[in-house]
């Protein structure tokens, strides 16, 4: 179980609070970095990557690892990162970013 808490305390370790001060530029480099792929990667790899976390952070999947309903609300929010990094990503690279 503190594993579980160390890992999703973690993935917030140096993450910034809300998007709005933020260029364009940097919000693409943080997804690539919430992804953990660099900007070179493929579409491919950067969609494996997304699958990835999205099963490994996913509340009901670490609810049924025994993860205390109160840390709930940090998985949640750690799922609603990666989905926004990957809207980010797939948005820039739609528009040749």
């Amino acid at each position: 179980m503190d594993q579980l808490e160390a890992m999703l305390r973690g993935a917030y370790a140096g993450q910034a609070g809300g998007t709005s001060n933020y260029s364009t530029s940097q919000q693409i480099d943080d997804a690539y970095k919430v992804l953990g792929v660099s900007s070179e990667a493929s579409d491919q790899e950067i969609k494996r990557a997304y699958r990835k976390l999205m099963s490994e952070n996913h509340p009901d999947k670490l609810a049924g690892r025994g993860m205390p309903e109160s840390m709930r609300d940090m998985a949640e929010e750690r799922t609603r990162e990666i989905s926004h990094a990957y809207d980010v990503i797939k948005e820039a690279r739609s528009k040749g970013h």
